[in-house]
């Protein structure tokens, strides 16, 4: 085998290689456990800044069954899903964090994250179909 044959073979070995690291990456950072939690939310959460809840958010709360203590569950001890965040959003950056509650719903809650105020946006329980109306 020649020089030229050899060190192509290494260079598409190393393509194959990021690409492969590129795809682990991207599965880990999908949503595990707060791994993923990017320094602004560790801050807020850390500081126990008070929650204020769309009207929304309240209603989806009320026909779905989850409480205040619930969404606070959540926020401690979730994951962030970042295929479901947009952390571009305006004016706050929005982060979906599921994690399944001690009644067993699997809930994802989407929060605001605003300088050093949580506002939740809306409330889902990702196992049952609810028809909310909440417009």
């Amino acid at each position: 085998m020649s020089y030229r044959k050899s060190k192509k073979g290494i260079a598409i070995a190393l393509v194959l290689l990021a690409i492969v690291l590129l795809l682990v990456n991207r599965n880990t950072n999908s949503g595990r456990k707060s791994g993923t939690t990017n320094t602004q939310v560790q801050q807020v959460i850390a500081a126990d800044a008070p929650l204020s809840f769309t009207k929304h958010a309240r209603c989806r709360m009320a026909c779905r069954g989850i409480t205040e203590e619930e969404i606070r569950e959540v926020l401690r001890e979730g994951h962030i899903n970042l295929k479901k965040s947009d952390v571009n959003d305006r004016p706050c950056p929005s982060y979906a964090i599921e994690d399944k509650v001690q009644d067993g719903q699997e809930l994802r809650i989407v929060f605001g994250v605003c300088d050093r105020q949580i506002k939740v946006i809306t409330c889902i329980d990702l196992d049952v179909e609810y028809s909310c109306d909440c417009n």
